[in-house]
């Protein structure tokens, strides 16, 4: 009796199946379009067919090329398409640089055999502004939903921040950790692991005496006591900042084959210090970056204004190149900036890939090529303002005062040196004119409304022919007029010395308050533009054009202000799960979403969402505090755990061997510091050699006695790197840096043994040493340890320092102690 149940459960199950299974329609929208649009119509489009083959329409694909019809529909085996992109024929693989995915090449097999149906495709549509569409989720006329057939939906980073409950009592982000907790480490590998974590320095002696001795008394205030002094430390900005400037691809220089250098670029560097010290509220820090000069309404009044133009540096930091206007490239270079900022916004804040959007949708996300143009519509009207005064406004009409004055009586003066020098440049001009052909002289007779665009040309050239110089008039002089002459001139001179000049910045504005319309480009090419879109938000979340209110600043667009108050805001789930990981990641050295600018389908998945989302709401409960999330995460078990040892960064380790030597200079910012290099390096940089007049090619070595700096305040040149600060893996600063490589290779054992710096660093310890420890060697074996690890030596160490003490030196103990793992890696 119960067969004919089980067949019809059974039945009911394959219609279910199939009814679950996406259509051939679908498949084609989802699927099939963006590929052939991703790897097939550069070549087989509108624009080019090569072979004679479009594929762009199906008519076009079952019409074919010079092979035949590329298309048979609802036969795979017999469709060349299929044929050419699995590779059967090896002279025709396609596409030619890239095999195809097996799940792609299965879609369009699954697609023909239905026999490829070929829709309308979804259009890189912006809705217009009488529409009041729903996001991706809610409301199924967002574009998104269109675009990819309703798929990609469930990407997890995109969805609200959830709100979990940790379990009562202690530290919530232990009741979150799931994995086991390790012992704890010793006080005295957290007292390094704090220092180095929040100051990227080690403690000194003193201070990890004391850490240990009040961990005995009480561990926990213990650790908040000490998190409280290093968050205090001018050094936590100085060593935070690094973090930030990675992400935002920060250089001193332009890049590519000049690679200028950028004289006020370390404004920036110093905004970043400054606000991560003072605990700027991140989003306000994301707002001054992207839009800071669009919260002023006119020249800064206090120091927060002042930054907040300086933040603008963020939207000049990327790679620019600066000859490509003498080649007439200046549309390549606009639109390479506005590729720079759409990008690096992207990965930066919303933790997101956008690079493949300009020519195509996410290969992917949930996000289309019209949520580019999107984006990019913000950032239409950005121009370069290098002289745009940042002195507070107090200052600058002061400036502006004392200018005019001076201004004045250069006018005056110079109304004296004409007086005197009036009748022998007459004279000179006369006896000039006099040489001309008739023709040229009648030309400068002629009156200007009479001559024509090739006459008004010709003038200019004949003015600047019997136009006297100075040299000239000054020998065409009286006697007696030659001294009053030259006395005009040199005062004149000193008064030009006088005119005092406006503080600038590497910093941007809006061209105008209506900038140009944005364009949707067909596979990117700036020569091919489409559709216009308005600035909008991304389509899955907001699929509404951006409605962009006046700002404070007149002749701006506010659509910066726009768009970043919309990245900080509530709607936007991305931002604060985004910098709570790159926190996260820079204490425990991989972060919660081990990918950290990349929170979408290709990036890694969160380990602990819930901690995740956990810390994102209580970041921005505690207004948005990096010192609070700090504290938070360090004041857990979770942190104290003893964990596996992590190398120090380039910074973290050169600087750490000046503080120990003794060398380490202290700087409040400004101007970078070149350090020496040696000649093979300059040498064999093209960009050094050939220098300008402007001599901002070339390497201007400081001092050697003022380099030893921090090595945040060195100077950052895209095309020529400090030799040891690449070899510990100094990040290629073109593009957003999410995380240091950590990297093990010989030449590190060498720099750290060898190196010019490494000996210096090795004798000044040594010298160090000799003064606070004396002659006796177990009281400079004891102190070297103590400066260097921040521990005793045991026995047998202490046997074998002495030993090799008599037979090498102190010098090279010091060098050997600069070499230990313990001293270059952090447990």
């Amino acid at each position: 009796m119960r067969r004919p149940l089980l067949v019809l459960a059974a039945f009911a199950s394959v219609l279910s199946a199939r009814a679950d299974e996406p259509s051939a329609d679908g498949i084609f929208q989802s699927e099939v379009w963006p590929l052939l649009e991703r790897t097939c119509l550069r070549c087989h489009g509108e624009e080019k067919q090569k072979g004679g083959l479009r594929l762009d329409s199906r008519e076009a694909a079952l019409k074919g090329g010079e092979s035949g019809p590329a298309l048979v529909p609802g036969k795979p085996t017999d469709s060349l398409l299929l044929q050419l992109v699995r590779h059967a024929d090896a002279d025709r693989p396609m596409p030619p640089k890239e095999k195809l995915l097996d799940a792609e090449v299965a879609n369009l097999d699954r697609w023909i055999a239905q026999d490829a149906p070929w829709p309308a495709p979804a259009k890189a549509e912006t809705p217009t502004v009488t529409e009041n569409l729903g996001d991706a989720w809610s409301d199924p006329r967002n574009p998104i939903v269109k675009i990819f057939a309703g798929k990609r939906l469930d990407l997890w980073s995109l969805k609200p921040i959830a709100n979990p409950q940790p379990a009562k009592g202690g530290n919530p982000i232990d009741a979150f950790a799931r994995a086991p907790l390790r012992p704890e480490a010793s006080a005295r590998a957290l007292c390094r692991r704090l220092h180095f974590d929040l100051t990227g320095l080690p403690p000194t002696p003193e201070a990890a005496d004391a850490f240990v001795a009040e961990s005995i008394r009480d561990s926990q205030s213990a650790i908040r006591n000490l998190t409280d002094r290093l968050l205090a430390s001018p050094r936590y900005g100085e060593h935070w900042a690094r973090l930030w400037l990675d992400v935002v691809r920060y250089s001193d220089s332009n890049g590519f084959d000049w690679d200028e250098f950028r004289p006020q670029a370390w404004r920036f560097r110093d905004y970043v210090i400054r606000a991560l010290n003072a605990d700027k509220p991140f989003d306000r820090f994301v707002r001054e970056q992207l839009a800071g000069d669009e919260l002023l309404s006119g020249p800064p009044h206090n120091a927060d204004e002042q930054d907040a133009l300086i933040a603008t540096g963020f939207l000049r930091l990327g790679p620019h190149d600066n000859s490509a206007a003498q080649f007439g490239e200046g549309p390549r270079v606009r639109a390479a900036l506005m590729n720079d900022l759409v990008e690096t916004t992207g990965s930066a804040f919303l933790g997101l890939t956008l690079s493949c959007c300009r020519c195509h949708h996410h290969k992917f996300d949930p996000v289309s090529q019209a949520d580019y143009y999107r984006l990019r519509a913000f950032f239409e009207g950005v121009k370069f303002a290098d002289d745009l005064p940042i002195d507070l406004a107090e200052k600058q009409d002061a400036i502006h005062r004392e200018n005019d004055a001076v201004e004045a009586q250069m006018k005056a003066q110079g109304d004296v040196r004409k007086a005197i020098a009036a009748p022998a440049k007459e004279r000179l001009r006369v006896a000039r004119v006099a040489k001309l052909s008739p023709s040229d002289q009648a030309l400068l007779q002629l009156p200007d409304e009479k001559r024509d665009a090739k006459a008004k040309a010709q003038f200019k050239v004949l003015e600047k022919k019997i136009k006297p110089s100075d040299e000239d008039l000054q020998a065409a002089l009286s006697e007696e007029d030659k001294p009053r002459f030259a006395e005009a001139g040199a005062a004149l001179q000193e008064l030009k010395r006088k005119i005092q000049p406006f503080a600038t910045a590497l910093l941007a504005v809006d061209e105008n308050a209506k900038p140009p319309a944005t364009r949707v480009l067909f596979q990117g090419d700036i020569t091919k533009p489409r559709e216009a879109v308005p600035p909008g938000f991304l389509t899955a979340l907001d699929p509404n054009p951006a409605i962009v209110s006046k700002p404070a600043r007149d002749n701006s667009s506010g659509r910066r202000s726009v768009l970043a108050d919309w990245i900080v805001s509530e709607k936007n789930p991305l931002t604060a799960r985004v910098i709570v990981n790159r926190v996260w990641q820079a204490h425990f050295g991989e972060g919660l979403v081990a990918t950290a600018n990349d929170f979408g389908f290709a990036g890694a998945r969160p380990q602990n969402p819930e901690l995740l989302d956990w810390l994102a709401r209580e970041f921005i409960r505690g207004g948005w505090s990096l010192k609070k999330l700090h504290r938070l995460i360090i004041t857990s078990t979770t942190y104290r755990q003893s964990t596996p040892p992590r190398r120090l960064t380039a910074e973290a380790l050169r600087d750490s061997m000046l503080a120990v030597a003794g060398r380490l200079l202290p700087c409040e910012g400004g101007a970078p510091v070149w350090p020496e290099l040696p000649d093979e390096v300059l040498r064999a940089n093209p960009a050094v050699l050939d220098d300008n007049a402007e001599k901002t090619k070339g390497w201007y070595p400081t001092p050697h006695e003022k380099s030893g700096v921090a090595s945040i305040f060195l100077v950052q040149k895209r095309g020529l790197h400090v030799p040891m600060m690449d070899t510990f893996d100094l990040p290629d600063n073109a593009l957003s840096c999410p995380r240091r490589n950590v990297s093990t290779v010989a030449p590190q054992a060498l720099t750290l043994l060898n190196s010019p710096f490494a000996t210096e660093m090795a004798q000044a310890f040594a010298e160090r040493i000799q003064r606070e420890a004396g002659d006796a060697p177990t009281a400079q074996i004891e102190r070297a340890f103590a400066l260097s690890i921040q521990r005793p030596p045991d026995d047998s160490e202490c046997a074998s320092c002495s030993k090799f003490l008599q037979q090498r030196g102190l010098a090279e103990l010091c060098r050997a102690l600069l070499n230990l793992n313990e001293f270059v890696y952090v447990d």
